[in-house]
């Protein structure tokens, strides 16, 4: 497990001052919050360690967040940052419970099926109804098309999870009808 946790990305600049619009990978997630440590990646190497200022949330668009960053002082600066990953240190998160993991974990996983063993795809991100955290699953074709479905992080779908892997049990008829186990 890495040290760090990628919660979200740079969505844009925000505003005139060096605001940044952060999308985040749990719309839920209150990990961004003044005073938090954070490290910015582009393709995988780290651009710098920023410390949050103030973060909140925008109104009616889930997952996404206004923030202003310590170093970032104008909208050239913070456009800079665009597509930028957003990790935090672990340490700055709460203790997890034996049987807990954060979803933000799973994002890069294989989704396979218990029963029949079959990959049904890669987890590429998280989304939510409103009543259930969402794993968005990204599966390609033989024409290499890809497609997405929804999985519910639910304890009657999801049966394992490990660092290498998600093995899920669905029911019939649940999962893409490319991806349905013939009867």
């Amino acid at each position: 497990m890495q040290r760090e946790l990628d919660v979200g990305y740079v969505a844009g600049a925000h505003g005139v001052r060096g605001g940044v619009r952060i999308k985040l990978h749990d719309p839920d997630s209150v990990a961004l919050r003044p005073g938090t440590a954070i490290e910015l990646r582009r393709d995988g190497e780290s651009i710098g360690r920023h410390e949050v200022r103030d973060a909140s949330v925008v109104p009616g668009k889930p997952g996404m967040v206004r923030a202003t960053l310590q170093g970032v002082g104008n909208r050239d600066a913070a456009d800079a940052l665009r597509g930028c990953t957003i990790s935090i240190d672990r340490n700055e998160l709460p203790d997890l419970e034996d049987d807990e993991f954060y979803l933000a974990d799973a994002i890069g996983l294989p989704v396979r099926r218990q029963a029949q063993p079959a990959d049904l795809g890669t987890i590429v991100g998280l989304s939510t109804n409103g009543v259930q955290d969402l794993f968005e699953v990204q599966w390609v074709d033989e024409t290499d098309r890809k497609h997405d479905w929804l999985l519910p992080v639910l304890p009657e779908f999801i049966v394992e999870i490990d660092e290498a892997q998600v093995f899920v049990d669905v029911p019939p008829g649940f999962l893409p009808a490319a991806l349905e186990v013939d009867s």
